[in-house]
């Protein structure tokens, strides 16, 4: 066996390899059909199916997604013998599955594209209750800006810092800081509360909190980890609510984590619980009477359930918490997704336009791969499917 495939297979495995590694093992992938073949085969037998996942519910989860597409060499996987493998292998189930078998397409479009489009990095724009901006991509470490009240302090690991002084100023206005396509940031606000945000996001929030609430505006998606912040109230303490507000719906928090998905361009906003307790309801019409999903326009989710607002409308669900946050843990990950999905994600992600061109079919996708991947090593990955794409400057041309 070609024992520097192995090597670098096991480097993806453990997700330890560069960026230079990674090229060489999608290189090796298409030149060494059997070995990569006795490597897939050597993992799988040491996989232990998920005890929550019986054979007949997998069977009809595979069949949902497989089906046979004219014209296509299709290598049929068992979901219930490799569906906890998917996480730690380059494994891609969809209704064209081209696996291994068909690696000469790899091959083929090794040359495809002329230029590697990055993944994306600490970038964002911080605007003051003065108005002024800071560019923190160019920002140096360090002390990058003072409110009355406040230091602003940008790490060394890209992260925004505000730190409350001993002065008894008082603070007014707010503060936001925005994420481009092809960037992300994490920002700990002035009550402790941990933020990351993803691409193509923004957060609006007071320079300094009251004691009454502390209300914050989202738009795109954010993972927050609130601080419990309590205040006298006689001779009790009370906590002080942490509230986000998007376009279409409230969440009032006490002291948990939760992600919330709210792009202008998803028909759906979806916020996901992890630890605690929050509140969903509409913004514009929280006593909204009960409706044929048997729910108003307010909900209590518990950790690991997630609610969809649609058309005004609020449900919820059982969710697989990784997968709802995988973006934070540095994974694409997507459970049964279509391609205009996985295409959304990509273009914040890599800052790219994409154009469709011809009728898109109807294939759902289960894959998991680190984001820190660059666009090109993506495609290659997809393009095992039977998609073709063509890169001109950044728009991305997806082909039926």
């Amino acid at each position: 066996m070609n024992a520097r495939l192995k090597f670098l297979y096991q480097q993806f495995i453990d997700e330890t390899c560069t960026a230079e590694e990674r090229e060489e093992f999608f290189s090796l992938i298409s030149e060494e059909d059997q070995d990569i073949n006795d490597l897939l085969d050597g993992t799988w037998n040491t996989i232990e199916v998920a005890d929550d996942l019986s054979k007949e519910k997998a069977e009809v989860m595979l069949n949902q997604i497989l089906t046979k597409p004219e014209n296509q060499v299709v290598k049929k996987l068992s979901w219930y013998k490799y569906a906890s493998v998917a996480a730690a292998v380059l494994i891609l189930l969809s209704a064209g599955l081209y696996f291994f078998n068909n690696r000469s397409v790899l091959k083929q479009q090794k040359d495809t594209y002329s230029k590697s489009i990055s993944p994306a990095g600490n970038k964002a724009t911080l605007t003051l209750s003065n108005g002024s901006t800071i560019n923190l991509d160019n920002a140096t470490t360090g002390e990058i800006a003072k409110q009355s009240g406040i230091a602003i302090t940008k790490t060394a690991e890209g992260k925004l810092i505000y730190q409350l002084s001993a002065t008894n100023k008082p603070v007014t206005g707010f503060n936001s800081i925005s994420t481009p396509r092809g960037g992300h940031y994490q920002v700990d606000l002035p009550d402790g509360t941990r933020v990351w945000l993803n691409a193509a996001s923004s957060l609006k929030y007071p320079a300094a909190f009251d004691n009454h609430e502390r209300k914050v505006e989202l738009s795109g998606e954010a993972y927050f980890e609130v601080a419990k912040r309590t205040v006298k109230d006689g001779l009790k303490s009370k906590r002080v609510p942490f509230i986000v507000k998007t376009s279409s719906q409230e969440v009032a928090v006490l002291g948990t984590h939760f992600n919330i998905s709210a792009y202008g361009d998803d028909k759906e906003t979806k916020t996901t619980l992890l630890e605690g307790s929050v509140r969903v309801s509409l913004a514009k019409d929280p006593g909204l009477k009960q409706g044929r999903f048997a729910n108003t326009g307010s909900q209590i989710l518990s950790p690991g359930q997630q609610s969809l607002l649609k058309d005004n409308q609020i449900i919820t669900k059982t969710v697989d918490l990784d997968e709802a946050i995988a973006w934070k843990n540095g994974f694409f990950q997507f459970n049964e997704e279509n391609i205009v999905n996985i295409m959304k994600q990509l273009s914040r992600w890599y800052d790219i336009d994409v154009v469709f061109e011809g009728k898109q079919r109807e294939t759902l996708f289960l894959l998991k791969v680190p984001r820190s991947l660059s666009l090109t090593e993506i495609l290659k990955i997809l393009e095992t499917n039977g998609i073709n794409f063509k890169i001109e400057g950044r728009t991305l041309i997806v082909k039926s």
